[in-house]
């Protein structure tokens, strides 16, 4: 019998992602108590996978939250969604809040949240999953070994914008070094196109350099590399990063299963595939140094990494020691460098942290037409995930 309840709000892709994670928790301890979400075809789809009984499930988040006062709340929203969402959850007092990356569109949201949080004692993670895979875990662990010496430089590169993948490796980053404080930060962002991710403006192309009071630097590549290989040679890393160390290097990126070993959704709607194709996910690592004789594969067995991440709020909720991963205030410091390299960019200077601009600055510079674009016509990069009429969730 489950010990806790959680509630999920939002029953798309990433609400199964996160249902799945606490499923794979050893023991089943949290069951799938309730579940929201405006769209009725996608309370059907969900509650009839999962097993939510009808009763359980609702068009308004907040009503289910009153009624059923969970342990847990998994915030699955697109970002324009994440404050307002953990800061209604967090007035209703549940022992934990999962919201799902980035952790809000802007630095004052996210403090936001972080006040609504404290205020009532209640615990917020944010769901950067990836530094939880177990190869990933075991790369930190053989960075605090030395295998490559002290880290210099973190190199990231990626397709998609800045909030949306980017994040994630910046995340990873700060992981894989325990931590830094990013003391500086100086960006450049280019927006040709009106184009809009989750209904805010996005850059098309941006490139960020973060320096860290552990000497190290972080290099932000956004839609500049565009193969992954010459050859045999690994260029872009893609969900991961490259770690260039005093006396060698390390690479960590991310792999699936074939489609045909992916977990099915049922019956779903599923413009993106298979919802499991993350909880399947498997990160990759190898590193190179002066006595390796040439690339070292890093293993270890592997596990979900949502399950790991739904495994220590459980721990945090039972008293065990546990310094948690997916702790909000990693989640703002990676908001606050992203929003440092759009306020560099808008100021066209080097930006020194604490970050004092609380607004977003990308979408402060597009506001004031300050970044005028040469091909108009605004369009959303994930309209495919919408269902019905609409083109965006966030339409006016």
């Amino acid at each position: 019998m489950p010990k806790y309840r959680t509630a999920i709000i939002a029953c798309g892709t990433i609400g199964r992602v996160h249902a799945r994670g606490w499923q794979d928790v050893p023991g089943q301890p949290v069951a799938i108590g309730a579940i929201a979400d405006t769209h009725s075809d996608a309370r059907r789809e969900f509650g009839d996978f999962f097993g939510v009984p009808e009763e359980h499930r609702y068009s308004d988040y907040r009503e289910m939250l009153d009624r059923e006062r969970p342990d847990f709340v998994d915030v699955c929203s697109w970002h324009r969604l994440h404050a307002e969402m953990t800061i209604a959850a967090a007035s209703r007092k549940p022992k934990v809040i999962l919201c799902q990356k980035p952790m809000a569109v802007d630095l004052a949201e996210a403090d936001q949240m972080l006040t609504a949080c404290e205020r009532n004692g209640v615990k917020l993670f944010i769901a950067f999953q990836r530094p939880h895979h177990a190869t990933w875990l075991k790369a930190r662990e053989l960075l605090r070994q030395g295998a490559i010496g002290k880290p210099i430089q973190v190199t990231l590169d990626d397709g998609g914008n800045i909030l949306n993948t980017n994040s994630h490796n910046i995340r990873l980053a700060l992981f894989l070094m325990d931590e830094p404080r990013v003391e500086w930060v100086m960006g450049a962002a280019e927006r040709t196109t009106e184009v809009m991710e989750r209904g805010i403006p996005c850059e098309d192309r941006c490139l960020g350099l973060a320096g860290c009071d552990n000497g190290a630097t972080i290099l932000i590549q956004g839609e500049l590399l565009t193969h992954n290989h010459v050859g045999d040679r690994r260029i872009r890393i893609g969900q991961g990063a490259r770690v260039i160390g005093t006396d060698g290097m390390m690479e960590l990126w991310t792999g699936r299963p074939p489609d045909d070993r992916i977990r099915s959704d049922g019956e779903m709607a599923q413009p993106e595939g298979p919802s499991a194709k993350y909880n399947d996910e498997f990160g990759v690592v190898r590193y190179l140094n002066g006595t390796s004789q040439g690339w070292v594969d890093v293993e270890a067995p592997w596990h979900d990494c949502w399950a790991h991440q739904c495994q220590e709020a459980i721990d945090l909720v039972e008293g065990r020691p546990v310094e948690p991963i997916s702790d909000a205030r990693h989640g703002r410091a990676v908001q606050e460098v992203m929003m440092a390299l759009f306020e560099s960019a808008r100021k066209r200077r080097r930006i020194d942290l604490p970050l004092k601009t609380k607004v977003n600055p990308l979408a402060l510079m597009v506001e004031r037409g300050e970044l005028p674009v040469e091909w108009p016509g605004a369009y959303e990069r994930r309209a495919r995930l919408v269902r019905g009429e609409a083109m965006s969730w966030h339409d006016a």
